[in-house]
């Protein structure tokens, strides 16, 4: 019975690592094919300009976490690679680090559960957030990875000493990923200690786990000095005091049910079906954990934003919500209702949604792309070439956000080659530049302006000293 139990599990281990495989390959070819639509945009445009500019890796509000992805940019330029070959690197980048996650867990550790939860957490929900990266779902990777080799240990006493420091600094690091990883761990900890399979000692460690989570939260919100970032989410947070008992009617909620119906329509179907088991199997303390905590998530995130937000950004604080369907539907209902070598098939056809949804959702975003490359084509044979437009005369609907657009124009135009690079700018209140126009060598961007000789002339050689000019598109 051992021997069929070992043969087992190597078949499944087999079938969950070609799986992997698959999706991951997929998802690398629509990273390579809309490389330009996720890495000239917004915070991509910005850090990618940046670690050209300085040579360094740039972190972001402590999340220091994100070193894992802008390895590849890094290592681009320190090689000197062209601009293109330095997009590419990044764009692949993100999806090869998730690879290499889930080949860890499957290959290294043995634990092909958790590796299928992070496949649904790469395609369950995602959707815009493929195109607008952020450092969420690269935490929840992370914490996965961690929460596997937990299990790879069995019990707390199969920590050696030595391994304690690595196992804090790593639970440290998926918290400062982003903040709101702290959920997924602690939904994943509650439904480990309602598990009567599970040993005493493999409890202790998901509670020691979720116990060092919390003393870093602490830590970082009530004794370290907080980023401006955080602090302005601390202040967002005063929403759930001053909209009390009014948390159900905000557009926020609105706006959820509607990308549910068009989008994330898999997470309240597979919640459904989670609670559905849990009282299937009369175990109603699971039952309610699967419906409540998901439904109370939701409420964290959007009553803070109760007036609404852009989808992509939402989406990206309510990715934890695949971890919330993922995991009971992984290690609960589908071996409580089929077969061990038909559970792949499943999270097969949901991946194979997800794949498809966020192929299709490249439109907006292709959109977004095609009209700046636009501008840049019509403006390039103006006699004055640097440009500053201001948000009344640009396309907001499918620029969406401004503040990226020096950085993103930027390498756009010095993709076909350095000496091509142009400066233009859209800004929603652009008077604030109106001092420097008459400055010929300076380039100016949303947060600082960098003289042309601090740019990299291999990426940037700028040499345009006209002034820059008010623009409005015909």
């Amino acid at each position: 019975m051992g021997i069929r139990e070992d043969l087992q599990a190597i078949s499944t281990t087999r079938q969950t690592a070609l799986l992997g495989t698959a999706v991951y390959t997929i998802l690398l070819v629509l990273a390579a094919v809309f490389y330009l639509e996720r890495m000239a945009m917004l915070d991509m445009a910005f850090q990618t300009f940046q670690i050209l500019r300085t040579g360094s890796l740039q972190i972001q509000s402590g999340r220091f976490g994100a070193a894992g992805t802008q390895f590849f940019a890094w290592a681009a330029q320190a090689l000197h690679l062209p601009l293109k070959a330095v997009l590419y690197s990044y764009s692949l980048g993100h999806v090869l680090y998730y690879f290499l996650i889930f080949l860890g867990i499957t290959l290294g550790l043995r634990q092909w559960k958790w590796a299928l939860v992070l496949l649904l957490v790469s395609t369950l929900m995602t959707t815009h957030t493929f195109y607008w990266l952020s450092e969420m779902p690269q935490g929840l990777a992370f914490l996965l990875l961690v929460l596997a080799w937990l299990d790879f240990k069995g019990e707390i006493k199969a920590v050696r000493w030595w391994e304690y420091p690595a196992l804090i600094a790593a639970l440290i690091t998926a918290f400062y990923f982003h903040p709101m990883v702290l959920y997924a761990l602690l939904f994943c900890t509650f439904f480990v200690l309602l598990e009567p399979r599970r040993n005493p000692g493999n409890k202790a460690l998901f509670l020691l786990a979720a116990l060092v989570f919390l003393a870093t939260a602490f830590v970082k919100y009530n004794l370290l000095k907080l980023d401006w970032y955080d602090a302005m989410s601390l202040e967002r947070a005063k929403a759930y005091s001053a909209l009390w008992p009014h948390w159900l009617d905000i557009q926020s909620n609105r706006d959820f049910l509607q990308w549910c119906l068009r989008d994330y329509y898999l997470i309240p179907l597979l919640v459904a079906v989670n609670t559905g088991f849990y009282f299937w199997k009369k175990q109603w303390l699971k039952a309610a954990v699967a419906v409540l905590a998901p439904i109370g998530f939701v409420l964290l995130v959007n009553v803070p934003f109760h007036l609404g937000d852009n989808q992509f950004y939402l989406e990206n604080l309510y990715l934890p919500l695949a971890v919330f369907a993922g995991f009971p539907l992984v290690f609960n209902v589908l071996p409580g209702i089929l077969p061990e070598k038909k559970i792949g098939v499943v999270i097969a056809s949901l991946a194979a949604l997800g794949l498809l949804r966020i192929g299709m959702a490249h439109q907006n975003w292709t959109a977004r792309l095609n009209w700046e490359q636009a501008l840049l084509e019509k403006t390039a044979n103006l006699p004055n070439r640097k440009l500053i437009l201001t948000e009344e005369h640009a396309p907001m609907d499918t620029l969406v956000l401004s503040w990226g657009s020096a950085y993103e124009f930027l390498l756009l135009s010095a993709l076909e080659h350095p000496d091509s690079a142009r400066c233009l700018l859209i800004d929603e209140a652009a008077w604030r530049f109106d001092s420097l126009r008459n400055e010929p060598d300076l380039f100016l961007g949303e947060f600082k302006n960098y003289p042309f000789e601090a740019l990299p002339k291999r990426y940037f050689n700028l040499r345009d000293s006209s002034k820059y000019i008010p623009y409005s598109p015909q």
